[in-house]
């Protein structure tokens, strides 16, 4: 029990500083939970004077009063728990705004190896599902808790003062009840992370599946993709029908069959048996009754709450991992003004589980404003020294340099920011060109779009459109022929002005037209502007300077 009450406060103490403001409305509420729970023990005693004074003793004149006490009591009851619930609806609702933004920043400043790792449903199930407990922590796992530990301790000592015979009877069913919750809660807990591991598996295979439609027409796989869903929904049954069956066991039938079943008729019978003895009256053990509904129903907030606790527990250590990621990232620095070289020195990189280098004592030096292609068959290295350059792999031995500064001591988005990539698949988005562009720079104007399309050579094809900039392009651009999109996209380096332009086979899949209007575009680019080629064809190379072969 300790244990599990260490573990709430840790796991309060990460949210805290995502609570900055509105830590007060957590205090309120807790008080107002305080109040609620006084109100409650009010109630047997207005209970027991109608029992014993107005029905019994016939002083039928109090009637108005208990009346009004019992009405005030639901009144204020309702008021205080409204408003505790806003407060705690604010508290909750701010914390997991903040968690999922920092969760999200993480997500895009993670090492790019992480990527790899890492599937898209896992991403989505840390940023949706996990953060879903956060409420629990703002209500049932702290407040809840504080405030049924209170009920149980108050609620108890009443009922010993009433009669300590019928107490001990009642108390002999808490440790029961613990220990039951708890075994199902092992359970449920099991079962929940089958849940999470093939909703996780369902959201990749549905993301690959919506964004590869064509593929899977093309290939006639709609029998494939089919059963594939039908597999993911049959486990998903299996899961949710097994987790429903521990759930309604822990949540209905335990406790129906030993609170209605077995407690209460039992109290009921020896506290009968006390009355015809003497030893009792019927208003004591009616008042020791509604005192001891509110021991049953603290206690099974408690118990719902360890097991809940352990249930989600792997939820819990997912979202504070996230959160420790996002919030321990490796300071860099700013990128400041330089020469703008690019130098591999001694570069070596081999991928994880290889043993055969991919590149091996690679030494080169490119010089701002030079024009230089880079070629090789394939699997040389080509796109790996890419990625060594733009910091999204990390040398095994050696140092790459931007501007006399090791990559690997930039902040990825002051490197990111001088670089503009245009590859033989590119990402746009299912909004307008206009939008499109401004993902680059988001305040440019009217003029700087124009001016980047022109360069581009695709304002021509634009303005031939109905709706100009404002068109939607779909989903991936599929509105655009292949050399409209490179356009597109070349026209959005344009705009962002970056100082080192790459361009990753970008013509390899387009005909010679509009190859040729790519070629022009690159021709026109300054020459205080990089320029990498990644190609095989001889007209891309010939763009260059000079040629470096992998």
């Amino acid at each position: 029990m300790i244990s599990k009450i260490k573990y709430r406060l840790s796991i309060m103490n990460s949210l805290r500083p995502f609570a900055r403001g509105v830590n007060s409305i957590l205090i309120l509420s807790f008080l107002l939970g305080i109040l609620v729970m006084g109100l409650g023990f009010i109630k047997p005693l207005l209970y027991k004077i109608f029992i014993d004074e107005v029905i019994i003793g016939r002083q039928f004149s109090m009637m108005p009063a208990v009346a009004a006490g019992y009405a005030a009591v639901f009144a204020l009851n309702i008021l205080f728990a409204y408003i505790k619930n806003y407060c705690t609806n604010r508290w909750v609702n701010r914390v997991t705004f903040r968690a999922k933004m920092k969760i999200l920043n993480g997500f895009f400043t993670r090492d790019f190896s992480e990527y790899d790792t890492q599937s898209i449903g896992d991403m989505k199930m840390r940023l949706e599902d996990d953060t879903a407990c956060i409420a629990d922590y703002a209500g049932t796992q702290t407040i809840g808790c504080a405030t049924a530990f209170i009920t149980l301790a108050v609620s108890t000592s009443l009922l010993f003062m009433i009669e300590w015979r019928l107490a001990l009877f009642a108390c002999a069913g808490i440790p029961l009840t613990l220990w039951i919750d708890h075994v199902i809660a092992k359970h449920e807990s099991v079962v929940n992370n089958h849940l999470r591991e093939n909703d996780q598996k369902m959201s990749g295979w549905l993301h690959a599946s919506v964004q590869g439609w064509r593929e899977i027409k093309a290939l006639n796989l709609q029998k494939h993709e089919e059963t594939k869903f039908i597999h993911y929904i049959h486990k998903f049954a299996l899961y949710n029908g097994t987790w429903i069956n521990y759930w309604v066991a822990r949540i209905l039938i335990v406790p129906k069959i030993k609170e209605e079943f077995l407690m209460r008729f039992c109290l009921y019978f020896f506290g009968g048996l006390l009355i015809i003895n003497g030893r009792f009256e019927i208003g004591s053990l009616l008042v020791f009754m509604q005192y001891y509904t509110l021991l049953s129903g603290a206690l099974e907030t408690v118990s719902n709450a360890d097991a809940e606790l352990l249930s989600s527990k792997p939820k819990s250590e997912r979202l504070l991992t996230e959160l420790y990621k996002a919030r321990n990232k490796k300071i860099r620095r700013s990128l400041p003004e330089g020469d703008g070289s690019i130098k591999f020195c001694d570069v070596s990189f081999t991928y994880p589980g290889t043993d055969r280098p991919v590149i091996k004592n690679l030494s080169l030096t490119i010089q701002k404003g030079e024009r230089v292609a880079v070629t090789g068959r394939s699997g040389a290295g080509k796109t790996t020294a890419l990625k060594l350059m733009l910091g999204m792999l990390e040398p095994t031995s050696g140092k790459v340099l931007f501007s006399d500064i090791p990559i690997s001591e930039i902040q990825p988005s002051s490197l990111h920011g001088n670089f503009g990539f245009v590859m033989q698949e590119n990402m746009l988005f299912n909004t307008s060109i206009r939008e499109n562009m401004l993902y680059a720079k988001s305040g440019a104007t009217e003029q700087e779009l124009t001016d980047a399309c022109k360069k581009a050579f695709i304002m021509d094809y634009i303005n031939e459109l109905p709706d100009g900039l404002d068109t939607v392009i779909g989903e991936r651009g599929i509105r655009l022929s292949g050399g409209q999109k490179q356009r597109l996209i070349l026209a959005r380096q344009f705009l962002r002005d970056v100082s080192v332009y790459v361009f990753d086979e970008a013509t390899s899949a387009l005909d010679q037209y509009s190859e040729s209007i790519i070629q022009d575009a690159i021709n026109n680019i300054g020459r205080d502007k990089t320029i990498l080629v990644v190609a095989h064809r001889k007209s891309s190379l010939a763009l260059c300077d000079r040629v470096i072969a992998l």
